[in-house]
């Protein structure tokens, strides 16, 4: 989460100066002012043009659903899986994504437990519940206009399985943690033997730093002499954990803890844990940020983003940090390269997450479809803070002119600038 020290009156005014030179916000009628707001206070998103219950969804589960519908597309069923298998190369999502969550903090919480984790499976845009023994899958997919859209499927064989639409999960997905809009939510609880929750964090993002993250998660993956929360359950192991903090890390297997014959694979990779806690944040950031511009609201949510973009509030890692899994190596390989090889989603993973830090987010449809007006701010001072003097780096941004380097802000103008569409004019790179 940003931490809300790093808004300075001085950063402040700075962003002001920008949003006058351009483009106006656009309230719901001409002659009302834009009215301001607390980055806090909730967002009437049922109003239109929102109108979040209604209309037309353009998400990614939203369109498979249109497939089934018209039957230009048909999902297998496996008596172990049901649809699982399908579905996650329908949508385009990795088995190797798979993440194992045991606190019971989300749906199906009486089977949800230690030894029967529900799994997450996910990319850049939608994200799959699956529980062995629920009646249904999970899905929560990002709409560029209407925030997230959440469904379930029927596990069980049908000659016509649909998506149908879900608003139970908003009693969570809409309050504090996922920034009072339809969003998403990543949680670190430590929990007792049986998964209920003890204590913990109700928000986690990559400004987290991991001795607090992957309470109720199982991990697999090495990561040196960090300490994170992860493989604990009941009170005795915590209790041990406060004097041993590595217990229970660094772990390569979790097979002593869950049959993991009962899922697609036996991971709980750590690569995809550190996406998933930068992702999650990211989409509700976007999500508030063009729900704030279409609904003529302004509060300091585009100033938030584009520190969260840059990762200029990143907690450190002190790697190196790796997975159990090929994930690693698929999302790299899935991401936008320029004429020199390089690629927002190149990783780092070893004092921070990424080589080149600016978010892989700027590709994805939330990103791109959210109103011109905000993206196009939100573009410039992204730019803005590529092209600053060193010197500008500190009193403007709160920013140590040696930890972001010239040479790193370059090569990701560069990048950007081969990569991304509908750039706006003023994305230029001096050679």
């Amino acid at each position: 989460m940003t931490k809300p020290v790093m808004i300075t009156g001085l950063l402040l005014l700075f962003f002001s100066s920008l949003v006058k030179a351009e483009e106006p916000l656009v309230a719901p009628k001409p002659a009302e002012p834009v009215k301001e707001i607390d980055f806090r206070d909730p967002i009437p998103f049922g109003l239109p043009p929102v109108e979040y219950g209604l209309g037309e969804h353009s998400d990614p589960a939203s369109r498979l659903d249109q497939e089934l519908a018209a039957r230009t597309r048909k999902l297998n069923y496996e008596p172990q899986w049901g649809y699982l298998r399908d579905v996650l190369k329908a949508l385009q999502i990795s088995e190797s994504s798979q993440l194992m969550v045991f606190s019971k903090t989300a749906l199906n919480p009486r089977i949800i437990n230690p030894e029967n984790p529900r799994v997450i499976y996910f990319n850049d845009n939608v994200y799959v519940g699956w529980v062995p023994g629920a009646e249904k899958m999970e899905f929560a997919a990002v709409d560029p206009l209407k925030g997230t859209i959440f469904y379930e499927l029927a596990v069980k064989a049908s000659n016509e399985p649909r998506f149908i639409r879900s608003e139970r999960c908003l009693a969570c997905h809409g309050g504090d943690s996922s920034l009072r809009i339809p969003g998403l939510l990543v949680r670190s609880f430590l929990t007792d033997q049986h998964g209920r929750p003890i204590s913990g964090y109700s928000q986690i993002s990559h400004d987290k730093p991991l001795e607090k993250r992957w309470g109720g998660w199982y991990v697999t993956g090495t990561h040196a002499d960090m300490t994170h929360l992860g493989n604990l359950f009941n009170r005795d192991a915590i209790e041990e954990a406060k004097t041993n903090p590595a217990l229970r890390s660094n772990l390569k297997h979790i097979d002593q803890f869950v049959d993991t014959s009962k899922y697609l694979n036996p991971h709980s990779d750590l690569v995809a844990h550190l996406i998933l806690d930068h992702q999650v944040h990211g989409h509700n950031l976007i999500t508030r940020a063009s729900m704030e511009q279409q609904l003529g609201l302004r509060s300091d949510v585009e100033q938030q983003l584009v520190r969260y973009l840059l990762f200029l509030d990143e907690a450190p890692l002190t790697g190196p940090l790796q997975g159990t899994t090929d994930y690693q190596t698929s999302f790299e390989q899935s991401g936008k390269r320029d004429a020199r090889g390089r690629s927002l989603k190149d990783f780092d993973l070893q004092t921070k997450l990424f080589r080149h830090r600016l978010s892989y987010l700027i590709y994805t449809d939330s990103f791109n479809k959210m109103p011109s007006a905000a993206r196009r701010r939100i573009l410039k001072n992204i730019y803005l803070f590529l092209t600053a003097p060193a010197a500008e780096l500190e009193p403007f941004w709160d920013v140590d002119p040696d930890a972001f380097p010239v040479q790193e802000r370059q090569a990701i103008l560069q990048i950007v600038t081969e990569t991304l569409d509908n750039l706006p004019e003023f994305w230029t790179v001096q050679k």
